[in-house]
């Protein structure tokens, strides 16, 4: 990759089992099929050793167990993931043409009880406001009964919770496109080609 050229960035998002991690690994599949330069990463960009895949094949099945953290934590750990961020995603556009996220920080928007942060609260969002935004945000959805019927990592009532606020999500950042999981996992996989053929 040329020293001057600029990778883009490609965030997933998507409500608990809505087939987002599926997707992602198919149209993987195809971009390495088709010889296509990429890199991928969990969540965040691994600058920082905590945040660098620990490879122990563990699958989270209860996103929201465990302690909720205090604010003063959490504003920590806002902090050490812009930091993150910031220092860790010139990196990967330096070296890489294509760099795709499966979850992005973003996410912490949606569902900060995943990340241990209780519920959103104003200066919460108002720090995330200073995360730098992928070159394309795609949410993978799909109808909250549907997502039910196919995993139950959370009880229906969040499902539906989830889903609204992913779309609510799509209108307030640039960049964004909705791609519904709602017939095979390889036409929503084929929906989200066409966006990256667009980009790249």
């Amino acid at each position: 990759m040329s020293s001057n050229a600029q990778g883009k960035v490609v965030a997933f998002l998507g409500p608990d089992g809505a087939g987002k991690s599926t997707v992602l690994g198919l149209v993987q599949a195809e971009l390495a099929n088709r010889g296509s330069e990429l890199t991928y990463r969990y969540f965040a960009p691994g600058f920082l050793k905590r945040y660098r895949p620990k490879g122990d094949g563990n699958v989270t099945t209860n996103p929201h167990e465990g302690r909720q953290y205090g604010w003063a934590l959490i504003f920590a750990k806002l902090s050490l993931m812009l930091f993150e961020f910031h220092m860790g995603l010139p990196r990967l556009r330096k070296t890489h043409r294509l760099v795709l996220f499966d979850r992005y920080i973003h996410d912490v928007l949606v569902d900060p009880r995943r990340y241990r942060m209780e519920r959103l609260r104003g200066w919460m969002r108002w720090m995330l406001k200073a995360a730098p935004k992928p070159d394309l945000l795609i949410i993978i959805s799909a109808p909250a009964d549907m997502i039910q019927a196919r995993k139950q990592e959370v009880p229906p009532e969040e499902t539906a919770r989830q889903v609204a606020a992913y779309e609510a999500l799509a209108e307030t950042l640039p960049n964004t496109v909705i791609i519904r999981n709602d017939t095979t996992p390889d036409t929503a996989a084929a929906a989200v080609m066409t966006q990256l053929e667009a980009l790249v």
